[in-house]
């Protein structure tokens, strides 16, 4: 099987639409409340910010050992 490269937009915007998706998700159920949003929503970004820069450093480094 041969092995394709990460599509970091994808894997950036995924998690994002996920998080935002267990945002709604707690919010509704009664875990946490609108004021919960304020802190949770910044959070998501810095994580999914963090994820994407992860992935661009590993597909910058795959590409100069070839």
């Amino acid at each position: 099987m041969k092995r394709h490269e990460a599509d970091v937009t994808s894997l950036v915007f995924g998690l994002l639409f996920f998080g935002v998706f267990v945002v709604w998700v707690l919010v509704h159920a009664g875990a946490m409340g609108i004021e919960g949003i304020g802190q949770a929503v910044p959070i998501l970004f810095v994580a999914v910010g963090l994820a994407g820069l992860a992935a661009s450093i590993s597909k910058l480094r795959r590409n100069r050992e070839n």
